[in-house]
């Protein structure tokens, strides 16, 4: 790697960490956005000619989905592919298409604006939602809105931008900083030119994290106002693990990196050779690990890095993202019955519909909840929209006819009058089934979220009426220290080693233990590996992690010693501050997996 630099005044921004690895390249600054496109008036006269526009935009658009669809297939498979599926779907909906042309009538705007403000109702729907991963669905759809904007307004895609070579004034390796990417952009990317990106907005759980990891590109998104910081042209190096962007660094700094990347890929290759072997502890304990997804095609990513099968599968996304209304149970049936048979033997867990009522698509929204996080969401709108409720739970019991192990999981449970309704729910729904003779699952397992703390303190009871409890660290986190992990003036207080939220944990898995019932551990913190010493510690027998992580927590856990993470668990259980239960773990972490670690 030549670096050419007169001046060195090193300097480091920091953001979020989403697709690991080392990259070295020179800046290039990519500035986008979804801009509101110019509005003017048309007459009735012009409406057929604006309508004409219109369609010819969703024909190319359509074109270029499916190039790019095939493009992500011939580069990371099938999985990674079919997430364009979903573009797919935002870019034919009927809905949309129906609105924008009766807007166009009534409005009398040309049709970039008026199909602008359709998408921008149906993205502030998605916005307003609870679930962060169901909010970031958002970008999705702004991708789809961009592209036809920009087909409308003949503005050349980012593709070509990055990728033509006769705009580019030499072939140097780059490293992208924008303030926001699309999906469709970094699956444009040319890998071997764009060695890694860096964003000012985004999340660990957007589409564009994930096809940036699929894609083995580094990336960094929350880096506050990068964009005016970083200079064009300027080498640099990014820093996937830690969420570190380095500009104009040093030799030494330089020489630094090269011997992490190197390190890296040799612990990497290790990862690789455990695919096969069991997930326990040196001293035999054994854990089940596996994945959260999103979508059925995701069920393949799942078998590569040998997941024990779904642990969460979020149903939200396919139940609110059909605007024309919510799935019947026939559609529904269809498309677990997918997921479920690409998991066999190992199973699914079916978490139910775990949205705010107000999105639904029954649903006026008049106004926003005063506080959504309190209000009328998860199970509290199950019970109370029964119809929906038995739809969903139909089609999951018919759905895992056959295939052992799976499960249906019930969100948002703040005691046992909630369990007992939904069981009785739940036992309708196999009545209705056996008097119809139609085939269902037996032995389909029930579960809830311990994401409440009233229901952590009631597992005594609890775990008497279910068949498994899965403990979502970040909301019982949020709820127990009463902290809002996205208010930045008080997101510093949201820690999930808080020794309240550990004594809940702890409260949780004994009481499981004492019924025979397992405890799954889910959210953020089954994923970090500097915690996972107190999670076993604590008797944690399940983790279900982002498919990503599957190798590193698997390492993680058949290098540690149960007996000795339980010793250490309960010297953190006695910790009166969480600086001091994060000390315990990660001093064990580090000592029995260094190589994850520099």
């Amino acid at each position: 790697m030549n670096q050419d630099i007169t001046e060195t005044q090193e300097i480091r921004l920091t953001g979020i960490p989403v697709s690991p690895g080392i990259a070295f390249g020179y800046i290039k600054v990519h500035v986008s956005g979804s801009q509101e496109p110019e509005s003017y008036d048309i007459t009735e006269a012009d409406i057929p000619g604006e309508l004409v526009r219109f369609h010819r935009a969703l024909l190319d658009t359509t074109t270029q989905i499916s190039r790019m669809r095939d493009r992500m297939k011939l580069i990371s498979g099938e999985k990674e592919a079919a997430i364009f599926d979903a573009h797919m779907m935002f870019l034919q909906d009927k809905s949309v298409i129906s609105k924008v042309e009766k807007l166009l009538s009534t409005r009398l705007k040309n049709v970039e604006f008026v199909y602008y403000v359709v998408m921008q109702d149906y993205i502030e729907v998605l916005r307003r939602l609870d679930d962060p991963y169901f909010r970031a669905r958002t970008g999705d759809m702004e991708d789809v809105m961009q592209r036809v904007i920009k087909n409308l307004t003949q503005i050349e895609p980012l593709e070509n931008l990055l990728n033509n070579t006769e705009r580019e004034e030499d072939e140097d390796l780059q490293i992208l900083m924008a303030y926001d990417l699309t999906p469709s952009d970094t699956a444009a990317m040319d890998a071997f030119k764009i060695r890694g990106f860096a964003t000012e907005t985004g999340s660990t759980v957007s589409h564009t994290a994930i096809l940036a990891r699929s894609m083995g590109i580094p990336a960094i998104v929350g880096i506050e106002h990068g964009v005016l910081k970083v200079e064009c042209r300027a080498f640099a190096i990014i820093d996937g693990y830690k969420g570190v962007l380095v500009i104009k660094p040093t030799d030494e700094t330089i020489q630094y990196y090269k011997r992490i990347q190197s390190e890296k890929e040799k612990a990497y290759k290790k990862l690789e050779a455990l695919r096969g072997l069991p997930t326990e502890t040196k001293d035999g304990r054994k854990v089940r690990l596996s994945g959260n997804v999103e979508f059925p095609h995701e069920y393949s990513a799942v078998k590569e890095v040998g997941a024990e099968g779904v642990g969460l599968f979020r149903t939200e996304f396919f139940l609110l993202g059909n605007r024309t209304g919510m799935p019947d149970e026939e559609e529904q049936y269809n498309y677990y019955r997918e997921l479920a048979e690409g998991c066999a033997p190992h199973g699914v867990i079916f978490r139910t519909l775990d949205a705010g009522g107000d999105k639904l698509p029954s649903e006026k929204l008049d106004a926003p909840e005063p506080n959504p996080f309190l209000g009328w969401r998860g199970i509290r709108v199950s019970l109370t929209r029964k119809s929906i409720f038995k739809k969903q739970l139909r089609a999951i019991l018919r759905a895992t006819v056959g295939i052992p192990k799976c499960g249906v999981m019930f969100p948002m449970i703040s005691g046992y009058t909630e369990v007992m309704q939904a069981k009785a729910v739940l036992q309708e729904c196999r009545d209705e089934l056996e008097a119809e003779g139609i085939p269902y699952d037996k032995n389909l397992r029930v579960g809830i979220m311990i994401e409440v703390p009233s229901a952590a303190l009631m597992t005594d009871f609890l775990a008497k009426e279910v068949d498994f409890f899965s403990v979502g660290t970040n909301d019982l986190t949020q709820y127990t220290i009463a902290v809002d992990r996205v208010n930045n003036k008080v997101a510093n207080l949201f820690r999930s080693t808080h020794p309240a939220v550990g004594r809940l944990i702890n409260m949780t898995v004994q009481a499981g233990e004492r019924e025979g019932i397992p405890t799954a551990i889910c959210g953020e913190m089954a994923g970090d590996i500097l915690l996972m010493p107190l999670l076993i510690g604590l008797g944690a027998v399940s983790f279900s992690v982002g498919v990503h992580l599957v190798p590193v927590v698997r390492y993680a856990i058949r290098n540690l010693n149960y007996e000795e993470c339980r010793a250490m668990a309960q010297e953190a259980l006695a910790s009166s501050n969480s600086r001091d239960i994060v000390n315990l773990s990660t001093a064990l972490a580090k000592k029995s997996y260094p190589i994850l670690f520099e």
